[in-house]
């Protein structure tokens, strides 16, 4: 049972990193160069955008989404939820910024 458990936590962790990698390259989500941390990039515009781009790579058969196993239905949940408990800068910056 433990192990079932394991590799359901296993595939959300990989459908998630994809569902963060294609808003990476709309810029839903930003990625702090210093820190590499991912944060909401507040760009509610590139929701659609994101699921285009998924829908494109779901069409060309594109590794990438692969482990969505052609479902759009969960590449689109997994990208609508991908700011989900994001803060909205990189924590680290911002501390630093304001202990001074």
């Amino acid at each position: 049972m433990m192990g079932a458990l394991q590799r359901s936590s296993t595939d959300l962790d990989a459908k998630q990193a994809i569902a963060i990698e294609i808003a990476l390259k709309v810029g839903l989500v930003e990625k702090c160069e210093q820190h590499g941390c991912v944060y909401d990039a507040m760009n509610d515009f590139a929701m659609e955008d994101a699921i285009r781009c998924g829908d494109a790579l779901m069409t060309g058969n594109d590794p990438l989404v692969a482990p969505f196993g052609g479902n759009r239905r969960r590449l689109r949940h997994a990208i609508e939820n991908v700011r989900t408990g994001l803060p909205n800068c990189c924590d680290d910056c911002y501390y630093s910024q304001h202990q001074k």
